[in-house]
């Protein structure tokens, strides 16, 4: 790697540690903290180019390709790996949102989350309820329970006739930290899958972004429009394939593991911050079967 490969990787490092360090600095998590995961992180990077090499994992071949002292590759070797001390259940509200979102039992006509009956006593209604939904997830949680606490925090309500109905997820307890694991969660996958396109073309992933710089107020909320409407329905049909597939998975044991995510941001340009070239500032599309 020479001077200029290592300038642009370090400045890639930047644009996606600005994000996370604001999230540390939120939460208390202090530099030790990060230097200690970073130095985890490498070598067990590093381990994984050493053995797709084909050479042998020493603790001075980590530490010449880490900068990490050998010290700390020894102590770190004895360490559980990060794969099983970074193992993350998935919280109730996110299965029950996807089940909610994806299940043709819990779905209208239109693809739509269905507002549902609170329960039914005789269990002869004609679709299923709320508490079925809840029940679908985890036989050891009381729906009613669930169901007040999600209405008092704002992740469902109740309409006039009744029935419940999907509001804002997001406000649900526990939750915040929830949605930013699952965008890290999109945003490592993107890179890996950029990483593949370069070194595995085989792959098979598929990759598209548009940038844009310069523009109105306007035009930015007709942007998110178009995505709100648009990615809306394409994501609740994505997701009710997912989940169907995931339900024939696990009848024969499928082991592959699949994400997508979809984004619309802006933010003001910082002063100084170079625009994109004018011919390139109206569409800049990457679209790639790779």
């Amino acid at each position: 790697m020479n001077a200029n490969t290592q300038e642009q990787s370090l400045h890639i490092a930047t644009l996606l540690l600005r994000p996370l360090i604001r999230l540390l600095v939120r939460e208390g998590v202090g530099i030790a903290e990060l230097v200690e995961l970073s130095k985890r992180v490498y070598i067990e990077q590093a381990s994984r180019q050493l053995e797709e090499e084909g050479r042998r994992v020493t603790d001075a071949a980590l530490s010449t390709l880490t900068g990490v002292h050998r010290k700390d590759v020894k102590r770190i070797g004895t360490e559980a790996p990060l794969a099983l001390t970074e193992r993350r259940r998935k919280s109730l509200l996110d299965a029950v949102m996807s089940l909610w979102s994806g299940d043709a039992r819990f779905i209208d006509e239109r693809g739509a989350p269905r507002p549902l009956a609170r329960r039914s006593t005789a269990r002869e209604s004609e679709h299923a309820t709320f508490e079925d939904l809840i029940e679908e997830v985890s036989k050891g949680v009381p729906p009613k329970a669930l169901l007040d606490a999600w209405l008092q925090q704002g992740a469902v309500r109740v309409d006039d006739d009744g029935l419940v109905r999907w509001a804002a997820p997001e406000r649900a307890a526990g939750e915040e930290l929830q949605s930013l694991t699952r965008s890290a969660r999109i945003a490592a996958d993107r890179m890996l899958a950029a990483w593949d396109k370069l070194h595995r073309p085989d792959a098979g992933h598929f990759l598209f972004s548009v940038r844009g710089e310069g523009l109105q107020d306007e035009d930015i909320e007709r942007m998110h429009g178009l995505v709100r409407r648009w990615g809306r329905r394409f994501s609740d049909r994505l997701n009710r394939e997912v989940t169907l597939a995931q339900a024939r998975g696990r009848k024969i044991g499928g082991g592959q593991r699949y994400s997508f995510g979809l984004q619309s941001y802006a933010e003001a340009s910082q002063p100084g911050e170079p625009l994109l070239e004018d011919r390139t500032a109206k569409r800049v599309a990457i679209a790639a079967p790779t």
